[in-house]
């Protein structure tokens, strides 16, 4: 137990410093937005969006989290699968902070629009595409999901780096590119569309948890014989 917390705590403050910096940015921005609709709020109207730079920062900060602490718990005699183990355990309790901010944030964004009678200021959420209410628990149980989906394909990125270095990394990439090309050229999008539309929220939040179940343990294979050393 003394060796988990000891981990997610060094996890922790790994992306201490990164998740001030993001979350102060993030936090101006909306702060900037409501004093900016109070000038010219009767002329335009702000959209505001907290979960997809979450998203992206979340994405960002997975794909580097191997070379900054891999090297450094096998030094310290963590086996492969207890660091993948830890590192599941950590990106758990990341998705849930994240989802409970993002939530919380839009509550707050709503009571002050209330308060102060801001009419012009939208809430972007992809909750949107199953409920325009918004409710609070619904947008903690998708944003826990896509923000650990998210962490998940980001480490997926940085263990094809690891592994197989930077032309590797970079060919992984380049076919990725490749599948939306494919899904024009061939127009199997139209099908993809129409089903997702159809879909209930149930089915895409078990589609997006087997995903996240598979991509972990082709993780966890591709990391059981991994070097120390980044290649």
């Amino acid at each position: 137990m003394n060796l988990l917390k000891g981990s997610l705590y060094v996890f922790f403050q790994s992306y201490k410093k990164q998740n001030i910096i993001f979350w102060i940015i993030l936090f101006s921005i909306v702060f900037l937005s409501f004093f900016l609709d109070s000038f010219f709020g009767k002329y335009i109207s702000f959209a505001i969006t907290i979960s997809i730079p979450v998203y992206i920062f979340y994405s960002t900060m997975a794909s580097k989290i191997l070379n900054r602490t891999m090297p450094y718990f096998l030094k310290l005699g963590l086996s492969r699968i207890q660091y993948v183990l830890h590192i599941g355990l950590f990106f758990l309790t990341w998705s849930i902070a994240g989802a409970v901010i993002i939530a919380c944030t839009h509550e707050i964004i709503t009571f002050f629009s209330k308060l102060l009678d801001v009419k012009d200021i939208i809430i972007i959420h992809p909750i949107l595409l199953f409920d325009t209410t918004q409710p609070f628990l619904l947008i903690v149980a998708f944003d826990f999901v896509l923000l650990l989906f998210c962490l998940i394909s980001g480490l997926l990125l940085n263990v094809v780096f690891y592994r197989f270095g930077t032309i590797g990394g970079y060919s992984f990439i380049g076919a990725l590119a490749l599948i939306p090309i494919v899904m024009i050229t061939f127009q199997w999008y139209t099908p993809l569309f129409e089903m997702l539309s159809k879909a209930s929220f149930i089915a895409i939040l078990s589609s997006f948890l087997l995903m996240i179940l598979l991509l972990y343990t082709l993780i966890t294979g591709a990391l059981r014989n991994a070097s120390a050393i980044p290649a």
